[in-house]
């Protein structure tokens, strides 16, 4: 064959291959476009039989999860670790779950309150269904300080849990479009902080107070999810607190009635903090005169369950107080700036009966004695972005310290 046929073959050659590479502009992405990973940590003392009928906690989520299943456009995971028995993965589909063997951890003892043990998850559920966004929920005891309590973290019976600063190390890197908090008081303003700065996730769904046994609606929430899987970030948050308010509002959950989730948009807070640190720094120029209408606002913004204790008081109902006393039309106009982009932050918010006008979906640390402070709070990022300067300055005029 001649050089010039040759070339002419390859030419050929070439074009009929490249029409397999052209993507075809209207096939459909076949790509699911939400996976739903619970990290439940039953491993403690939630793994009871609770609530009106006397039913096992995990094993009524489990049947809710089992009541939807996956589909092609929404992919369920759980990584479950129970009292006297080890951790498992399983792919959730209707009627019934499937045991991902392949996961390093299933079938042991897992430390449900290692960051390894989070991530692990994360990214191997990730991987073995890629989707367009993510929605992780933690199941276990929570608080300001952390999640997922394991209390037989290792064969030898050691305890453990994820501090906030560990659920941001694990899942560094990763995107995390929501992260639910199916716990207590975790929904407060330095843990909302701590995620904006570490995390790449944009929106955290939480309880501000108290969350029942109950916790969330898992078929409600994934069904959603199968039915309407085109949700943004902020639509499935919002639904989140929607179907959780249906929920707690018809028998026999509505006897639980303290109850409380927030829908905290993380883009957010950075601004917050901003406006707030402009705020407390006024109230610490004039401390000595400011100092009784902070010691007013902060009993006015105190909430039940706990919260006295806990040294919490909701962040609006506070700034709230103090725009409410204060004749200084510099601090009114801080307090306002605050309460504004507070109400953007929340995007939605559900309290019981007895919580409503208490609580307005996010708290934020403040012991009325320095000896009351807890020795991590420290370690939270928005405590040095103004908020103990404040709280020192007001232990000192009020004799505190």
């Amino acid at each position: 064959m001649k050089a010039g046929s040759v070339a002419v073959a390859v030419v050929a050659l070439f074009l009929m291959s490249s029409m397999f590479l052209v993507p075809n502009a209207n096939a459909k992405n076949t790509q699911a476009k939400w996976l739903f990973l619970l990290y439940l940590d039953a491993d403690n003392s939630l793994d009871v039989y609770a609530g009106a009928h006397h039913i096992s906690v995990v094993e009524d989520d489990f049947r809710e999860l089992q009541s939807v299943g996956s589909t092609s456009d929404a992919v369920a995971y759980v990584l479950v670790d129970r009292v006297g028995g080890p951790a498992n993965l399983f792919k959730v589909n209707k009627g019934s779950f499937e045991e991902r063997k392949d996961f390093a951890l299933n079938g042991k003892e897992a430390n449900m309150g290692d960051p390894k043990t989070l991530k692990s998850f994360v990214t191997y559920a990730q991987a073995a269904s890629p989707t367009d966004h993510t929605l992780l929920i933690f199941w276990d005891h929570g608080s300001p300080r952390g999640v997922a309590w394991d209390d037989h973290a290792d064969e030898a019976g050691a305890t453990d849990y994820l501090s906030q600063w560990e659920v941001v190390s694990a899942l560094s890197g990763l995107k995390v479009d929501v992260i639910g908090a199916d716990e207590c008081n975790v929904a407060h303003t330095e843990v909302a902080y701590e995620y904006a700065m570490g995390l790449n996730t944009d929106y955290l769904v939480a309880a501000q107070t108290y969350t029942g046994w109950r916790g969330f609606p898992y078929d409600a929430i994934l069904r959603e999810l199968t039915t309407n899987p085109g949700m943004s970030a902020r639509d499935v948050a919002k639904m989140m607190i929607e179907q959780t308010m249906v929920l707690l509002n018809k028998p026999p959950y509505s006897g639980e009635r303290v109850n409380t989730h927030s829908a905290i948009d993380l883009s957010k807070l950075p601004e917050l903090t901003s406006a707030l640190r402009n705020l407390t720094d006024l109230l610490i120029a004039h401390m000595d005169t400011n100092a009784n209408a902070i010691f007013k606002a902060r009993g006015a913004a105190q909430y039940v369950y706990g919260a006295n204790a806990m040294n919490l008081v909701d962040l609006r109902t506070f700034v709230k107080s103090i725009w409410s006393q204060t004749s200084s039309e510099q601090i009114k106009n801080a307090c306002a700036r605050v309460i504004a982009i507070f109400d953007e932050t929340i995007v939605a918010v559900h309290a019981t009966a007895p919580l409503q006008g208490i609580v307005s979906g996010m708290g934020i640390g403040f012991p009325n004695h320095s000896w009351e402070m807890s020795s991590y709070y420290g370690d939270f990022k928005f405590a040095g972005e103004g908020w103990m300067d404040f709280l020192e300055a007001y232990w000192a005029v009020h004799g505190s310290v």
